[in-house]
Order: C-alpha cells, then structure tokens, then sequence
C-alpha cells in the first residue's frame, strides 16, 4: 500500500501579520517597494500537514538580491497578563502563546510543526551602502531532510534610487544596565561588562535609537520604597574634608563608547526618585576609607544633604559635559511620571538642579500641563494619550510616550498580544503629531514589577503578571548577541515609515506627505487605518508618490 502524499501549504505575508499557531494567516503580500537603504521585512508561513512535526527542512534563497537576505525562525512565547479593560483591536485578549522571538535557526534546522502554522522572518537589509535599484525578484524554495522540494514561493521587490531622509526624531528605549550585569555575570562597567554592553548598544542603535539614558547614579525607575536595584554608577564620588571629590572617568568612557556606536543623545539618570521625586537616589561613595551609601530612599530630596550634596556635583558634571563636547545633545531627567500632586516638590527640585546646568534642558515623561504652566519642564514627555494639553504651550520639543498605558481606546502600544499594525503606526503618528521623539521605558527590563525579582525573559512576559505581555523589552538575552522580538522589528519600520514621509515631503514638499496623512485617517494615537490592507495601502502609496516624484 503506498504512503499517503502530506502537503505543505505555503504563502508570503507582511511582517505586520502576526502568525498564530493554529489561524491561517489572511493578509498576503508577495511584492513590495522600499528605499535603498532601508530594511523590507515580511514572513514566508509553512503548514505542514503530515502529521508529526519534522525538522532539518531548509530553505534556499536565489535571486541577486539573495547576499542580503537574511531568515529566522518566529517562536511563539508565552503571555500571561494581557491589557486589561482591552478594546477589539488584539490579535487575542486570552492567556496562550503569541508569536514574538526572532532567532536563528539552530541545529534542528527548519522544524515544521505538526498541522500548525510556522512562519519564516525575512529581512532584505540595504544598509549603508544601499542595494542597486530596479526591480527584483527573490525566489525561495523549501526542502525537506531528504532534499525533497516541498514548496517554492517568489518575491518580487523594487528598490527606489534613493536613500531615506536620516532620522530626526530624538528615540529613546531605556537601557536597564543592572539585568545585563545579572543575566550574564559581569560588574557594571568593567572590560567584561561592555564585551556583553555592545551586544546589546549595537542592537539598539541598528533599530533606530538613538539617545541613551546614562546612569550617573543608580536610576531610580520601578524600585520598590526601601528596595535597591544593584548599584550601576559612572561617577565616583568620594566624601573628603566635609565636601565631595568626583571622577569622571567611567562617564568619561561610557559616553565615549556609546559615541563610537552611533549614539547621539544623552540623557542623564533621575536625580529624584521617581513618581514625584520625595527621595534621593542610591549614591554609593567612598567614606572613611570604605565604599557606603550616602544617600537613598532614607534620605528626603529635600534636605539640606543632599541640595549641599547636587551645589557640588552638578558644577562639575557641567564642566564634565562641556570637555565631553556634548552639552548640545544633553538632557537631565529630574523625576519619572509626577503626578500634579507633586508639582511643587518637582519645582523645588528643578530649581537645586536648573542653577547649576547652564541650559542643558530638563526633560521628563509627565502627562498634567501643571509642569508647563508653571514653566518648570523644558521639554515635556506626556503619553500618547495626553499629549494634545501640550499643544497650547509650544514647546520647541514635544516628545511624547507610551507604556503598559494606554492599552484601550485603539491607541498605539507594542503588546505582544496586539496587532502589528497597532505597533508600527506610531512612525505615522509621530509625523502627523509633530512630535519631536519618542520615549519607552523597557529595552531590556528583566525583572518583576518594582524590580523585587528577577525574571528569565524567555519564560517571563509581564513582569510576572504585573505589565501587559512584551511591555518591558524588546530584546531576548542570547549567549553571544541579543535575539530580536517581532515588535522591536516593528518599532524599526515605524521609523522607516516616518523617514519615508520626510523622504516624500523632501522631493515633493510636506503637503504630499500631510495628503496621504489625510487620506489614510491618520489623526492621532488612536485614530488611523486599523485594517492590515488599508495600512498596506498607506504604505504603497508613500512609495508610489516618492516614485512619481523621482521621475520628476
């Protein structure tokens, strides 16, 4: 009796189409139009339909634009806390598994799960270089451990002769140096430290950001009252003759560093605790012959201590950043999200820091307009949600962000949970708003809520039930290297998508890109094109109009 013929079924979507296990996919796109140095993403899916999973299956790519392709294999993760009060517009609102690690394949080869979907990550990469415009076409075939061809699917792709505008906005993802140092065993800031740092710098900067909190002091960020978070602190200070004496040479390396990696901006730790700035933040310095903690939540921010305490240190940060040659892309954070209640205390605060700082801005996440009607805030970061109050002022700079809030209303966020689009619409947004930046705060939060635990982020979601699945990084912890997830692809092409725009407002003027704005209903965080095909169309018709406008 002859064996049964299993089928594998096989079809190309956009790398906004999240791919569940056990739902077929039903946006497909087997073409695309891009710049020449920009990323395409999109996602060859296999179902296979023998029933047993098989493995060292392999896929051949063929095509002159085959040297800068790359694959990984999409895994599922587990999440176990989605948003609550969640709107209709989530992939899935039930504990399960979502597709949102990016890896490489390992020594299993393609492992093709049994009856299930199993999607593919192709990256077409331009780079600095840029790939050769015309038209092109990918070929891609699918062979089993026995070499036997199970499907072969095409992609044609046209690259535009023209490079995308640089990037102006100011990005942030906020670096957690602490679960670097924990996850892999290394003192913060030592030669082993920034051997496993660069893994993780180089990613940051090859998704688009590029400013970088900067840890003067321990940050104060998502620490629970009384709690400390392992001690990460460029400046040594030491307590001499009732004074303080200062070296800067950790900073001194630190910035460096971060400059040879493509960093621009920095932005400088919270000199207060965070949610309204009550306490100092842990600084460890030598006393006594002995390395101690000075000051710490047992210390109010108001005391006499610690304003003697920022009358010395901030002078000789200042003098630090102008030998840094930095003082133009400097940034000072004071307290993380004050509410109005604390508006006075952040206007004590501000004041010990601002006489000191020869116009280096304060910029921090607040979302009451109290902070800029009292004019104590340069450069104001509300959420999403709230960033219209601000308008009124006219801030030179208006960076706006968002966290495990907004989660309804059809804002924009990066749950794992959520749909693709939902992620990378914000590049839109942010150039529809006027928005000068955008702040997150978890690259690589490995931890609980409050930071009393540690987690491994591969098993661990949401800060162990506490924050939406995905909020608290977008990157996995790999021996050598970091592991991408789905969103922080997302969060890529949401940049793209507005150097796109600035591309198109370059050749033909802002009004074409403010038309296609228009059209596609992109009006604000929670107001735009929520289906897959009618942002896929948004997309195309950047890319036609910038065409148009070459041909010009």
């Amino acid at each position: 009796m002859a064996s049964p013929e299993y089928k594998t079924f096989a079809k190309i979507v956009p790398s906004f189409e999240k791919v569940l296990l056990t739902k077929e996919p039903t946006a497909e796109e087997y073409s695309s139009t891009m710049l020449s140095n920009e990323q395409l993403n999109f996602q060859l899916v296999f179902k296979n339909e023998i029933p047993w999973a098989t493995r060292n299956n392999r896929i051949e790519v063929a095509g002159d634009l085959a040297p800068f392709v790359s694959l990984r294999s999409v895994e599922q993760v587990a999440v176990s806390y989605t948003a609550p009060e969640a709107d209709d517009y989530y992939i899935g609102k039930e504990p399960g598994l979502y597709p949102d690690l990016l890896k490489p394949f390992g020594g299993l080869g393609v492992v093709l799960p049994c009856r299930q979907w199993k999607a593919v990550w192709v990256s077409v990469r331009g780079g600095e270089d840029g790939l050769p415009a015309g038209l092109h076409t990918l070929a891609f075939k699918l062979f089993d451990e026995a070499g036997k061809e199970l499907a072969a699917l095409s992609y044609s792709v046209e690259v535009l002769p023209v490079f995308a505008e640089k990037n102006d906005l100011k990005l942030t993802t906020w670096m957690h140096y602490d679960g670097i140092c924990r996850h892999y065993g290394v003192k913060p800031f030592t030669k082993k430290f920034y051997t496993v740092f660069e893994y993780f710098l180089k990613a940051y900067v090859d998704l688009g950001m590029n400013m970088l909190l900067t840890p003067l002091f321990t940050p104060p960020l998502d620490t629970a009252m009384g709690h400390e978070r392992l001690t990460a602190q460029l400046v040594g200070v030491e307590v001499v003759d009732g004074g303080y004496r200062f070296d800067f040479s950790k900073l001194e390396e630190f910035v460096r560093f971060a400059q040879a990696h493509g960093i621009r901006y920095f932005e400088f730790s919270h000199l207060f605790t965070q949610w309204g700035g009550r306490f100092c933040p842990k600084i460890m310095a030598k006393k006594n012959g002995r390395t101690q903690k000075i000051f710490g939540w047992h210390v109010s921010s108001a005391s006499t201590e610690y304003a003697a305490f920022l009358d010395a240190f901030l002078p000789a940060l200042y003098e630090e950043i102008l030998k840094l040659g930095i003082k133009e892309r400097s940034y000072m954070h004071l307290t993380d999200e004050p509410g109005p209640a604390s508006a006075e205390t952040y206007e004590k605060c501000c004041a010990l820091v601002k006489r000191h700082m020869g116009g280096i801005p304060t910029m921090d996440a607040l979302s009451e307009p109290v902070f800029c009607e009292k004019g104590i805030v340069d450069i104001p970061v509300p959420i999403t949600k709230h960033y219209a109050k601000f308008l009124p002022f006219k801030k030179k700079e208006l960076i706006v962000y968002y966290c495990c809030f907004p989660n309804n209303d059809y804002y924009s966020n990066r749950f794992i949970n959520m749909p693709g689009v939902r992620t990378r619409i914000l590049g839109a947004q942010l150039y529809a708003t006027g928005a000068t930046g955008f702040l997150h705060w978890g690259f690589n939060f490995y931890s609980s809520v409050l930071s009393l635990e540690e987690i491994d982020p591969y098993a661990v979601t949401d800060a162990c039930g506490f924050f939406p699945g995905g909020d608290g990084y977008l990157v996995y912890p790999a021996r050598t290297g970091v592991n991408y997830s789905i969103r922080a692809e997302l969060t890529r092409e949401a940049w793209q998508d507005y150097c796109a725009l600035k591309t198109l407002e370059k050749l033909a003027g802002k009004g074409a890109s403010d038309k296609l704005i228009g059209e596609a209903g992109i009006k604000d965080y929670n107001e735009y094109p929520k289906e897959s095909a009618a942002f896929a169309a948004f997309r195309n018709k950047i890319y036609a109009k910038i065409k148009e406008s070459l041909k010009k």
